[in-house]
């Protein structure tokens, strides 16, 4: 037996006998006082030993159940205040925890709550949780949620520590941009090129026209005494016609060409980008090239 233990006791026993005592003398009935025997009081010494040892061995949760048994009305006072002083204590150095669950469900299920594999009740709203100080692992599942596991680790004094969990549906995410089409669109020299063409064929067309036209009539009118200046006109305009003939064969050869040998492009796939600073928000296209 310890020595505060059994001065306690010896105090009580004083207490006793001196209220039985002096309940002889009284002249006038004193206040009801509670009926403490001294297996009672020897109850509140224990109590009152071990949440001093428990303090000591920083065991505050052990502690402060011994602290709410040693303030029972039927404890001496000197007790109850010496218990009513170290709880204050233990309530100061106990740090609290506070876990906020975010949610997108209908908020039917019911979140599971483990402090160190300890199952707890999650109240709504939540309540600060005291724990000891130190390093513990949160746990909180939500079905049909993956559990989220959080390390927390409290400094003595600390309240209202913070842990936020959320489940949320995945969101699926966002479609892949089109995959650029491979095409070979024909460049523009080759539109010039078979124009000129085109153009030089039509030209050779017109004047062996012409030239034939003219000669038909030569040879009905004055063959074969015709002018020299007659044949010389219808000379120039075959000699002008296979000219430009040849022209358009080149050009059309070269058009030709350009088009068979065009390059393989891929069409830019464009979509639109908001993007939203501090500043402002913006509209781009961005894609794939």
């Amino acid at each position: 037996m310890s020595r505060s233990s059994l001065v306690w006791r010896l105090a009580a026993a004083a207490l006793a006998v001196g209220g039985q005592s002096g309940a002889c003398f009284a002249a006038e009935p004193s206040p009801a006082l509670p009926n403490t025997s001294t297996a009672e009081v020897e109850r509140c010494v224990e109590a009152h030993d071990s949440a001093r040892v428990l303090m000591l061995d920083e065991k505050w949760l052990e502690a402060r159940e011994g602290m709410g048994r040693c303030q029972e009305a039927a404890c001496p006072l000197a007790i109850r205040s010496d218990c009513a002083a170290w709880l204050e204590e233990v309530t100061r150095i106990l740090p609290t925890l506070l876990v906020m669950v975010e949610r997108d469900d209908a908020g039917t299920s019911r979140v599971e709550l483990a402090i160190d594999g300890k199952s707890l009740e999650l109240s709504n709203p939540p309540q600060p949780i005291e724990l000891p100080p130190g390093t513990h692992l949160v746990r909180v599942h939500l079905e049909p949620y993956p559990p989220v596991e959080r390390i927390v680790v409290l400094s003595r004094g600390e309240k209202n520590h913070v842990v936020r969990v959320r489940f949320a549906s995945e969101k699926p995410p966002p479609p892949p941009p089109p995959a650029p089409r491979p095409s070979r669109p024909i460049p523009v020299v080759t539109y010039v090129l078979a124009g000129g063409a085109v153009a030089a064929f039509a030209t050779s067309g017109i004047l062996l026209a012409s030239a034939l036209t003219s000669r038909n009539d030569a040879l009905e009118r004055c063959a074969p005494v015709c002018t020299t200046e007659e044949q010389d006109s219808i000379d120039a305009r075959l000699l002008a016609a296979d000219i430009f003939g040849g022209v358009g064969i080149v050009l059309g050869g070269f058009a030709t060409y350009t088009l068979l040998t065009r390059p393989t492009v891929y069409e830019t796939a464009l979509a639109p980008r908001l993007e939203v600073s501090r500043t402002g928000s913006k509209l781009s296209l961005g894609g794939r090239f």
